[in-house]
């Protein structure tokens, strides 16, 4: 557990610097790279300053000359008197300080148009060339969002593997709970018919003069104890072995029609004796690939559970939808129903609605649970609901191969 604590510690300070540190590399690449293209035009403008003052200037970039007071000398496109002082202007002021400088984008005061500016010191006279923000100059700018992308990708994966280790580990500890759970509530169940068989033994040895009446009486009981101890844990080892992850499903042709007729000819004596008509209206076959002993025992559970509980039905009808390779089986009595809040818990393991009657009837409390597990095994569901007019509907989906 200390470990199990330790190591979650360990991810999830690690995810936090991976986190930041890939954040802020992104926002500091992405910086860099804008920068990276600026200093890049200024370097050109730069060199046109240069060349300016050879006599060999681009003609086509517009530059203007001031003193190091600021004031207009010439200017390639506009008329000097018309132009106001520029030393307060960011690119001059630079310039006068390290010697060149640049804004990215003002406006221009005599023509209104927008214009990079990069200036450089000459001794005592500024040299700067502006150019336009045309569409060309605008893209050449613009910030290249790739590696933003990159970042945000793996943020996101960062994110998921996070999502993932939080699913993983809710999953573990769900199954830890429910096998802590289940260990619990076996330990209470299989108490009471050891308990029970320890009880008439104990009397049986104790008293060896018992008329053989009574001996007999007692037996009966012992073995109908032993047979309940026996159905629990044959239950709980079916569960424990739909409860494996590794669990890998026999591809055993099977036909569920077979097992549902067979399991007609084992229970038909017992509808008869409950005055329940039991009715069978599934096709000649239905071919799966799967464990037929599973497959028995999700349909067993079913059969046995509407022989039990389902009082005052008068029939039992089983019925099945093919779609696709999927098959829908719906087991339909007209009992008395289970009332509306306990149906949310029939699939529970050791849920009863009535606990003296069930352990009376010999149920353990884990036949609904073994349905669901088993169907979910095949890719599909169980659920239950009221049946129209009076009685419980359980609906199992199963996959066909």
């Amino acid at each position: 557990m200390i470990q199990t604590r330790l190591t979650n510690r360990i991810f999830v300070a690690a995810t936090i610097l991976a986190s930041l540190f890939t954040l802020f590399f992104g926002i500091y690449e992405y910086r860099r790279e804008h920068a990276f293209r600026v200093d890049i035009l200024h370097s050109q403008l730069q060199l046109n300053n240069y060349h300016f003052l050879e006599g060999r200037g681009d003609s086509h970039i517009r530059v203007t000359v001031t003193d190091i007071n600021g004031n207009v000398l010439s200017d390639s496109e506009e008329e000097v008197s018309n132009m106001r002082n520029h030393l307060q202007r960011e690119e001059i002021q630079e310039a006068l300080q390290h010697g060149n400088g640049y804004a990215i984008k003002r406006a221009s005061e005599t023509n209104g148009e927008m214009y990079f500016y990069s200036a450089t010191r000459f001794d005592d006279k500024i040299v700067r060339s502006s150019v336009p923000y045309s569409a060309e100059l605008t893209r050449s700018l613009e910030h290249d969002y790739t590696f933003l992308y990159y970042t945000v990708g793996i943020l996101l994966l960062i994110a998921t593997a996070t999502y993932f280790r939080h699913r993983f580990e809710y999953s573990e500890k769900e199954k830890q709970r429910i096998k802590r759970q289940l260990t619990e509530n076996a330990a209470h169940e299989l108490k009471t018919p050891a308990a029970t068989i320890e009880g008439y033994l104990e009397t049986l040895v104790s008293n060896p003069s018992m008329p053989e009446e009574k001996r007999h009486a007692f037996l009966q009981r012992c073995h109908s104890q032993s047979r309940r101890l026996s159905q629990l844990l044959s239950d709980m080892s079916t569960l424990t072995r739909l409860d494996e992850a590794h669990i890998i499903r026999p591809k055993t042709p099977i036909d569920a029609a077979d097992i549902l007729r067979q399991i007609q000819e084992e229970t038909s004596a017992r509808f008869t004796e409950n005055k329940m008509q039991l009715q069978m209206r599934i096709p000649d076959k239905l071919p799966m690939t799967g464990d037929a002993s599973l497959i028995y025992s999700l349909f067993r559970n079913i059969f046995s559970n509407a022989i039990a509980y389902a009082t005052e039905a008068t029939y039992f009808k089983v019925e099945v939808q093919t779609s696709g390779d999927r098959y829908t089986f719906t087991f339909t009595d007209n009992g008395i129903g289970v009332p509306a809040e306990h149906l949310p818990h029939l699939f529970e393991r050791f849920y009863r609605i009535d606990k003296g009657r069930s352990r009376r009837l010999g149920g353990t409390g884990l036949g609904l649970a073994i349905v669901k597990n088993t169907a979910f095994q095949y890719g599909g569901s169980a659920k239950a609901y009221a049946t129209p007019g009076g009685g419980l509907t359980i609906e199992v989906e199963v996959k066909e191969g």
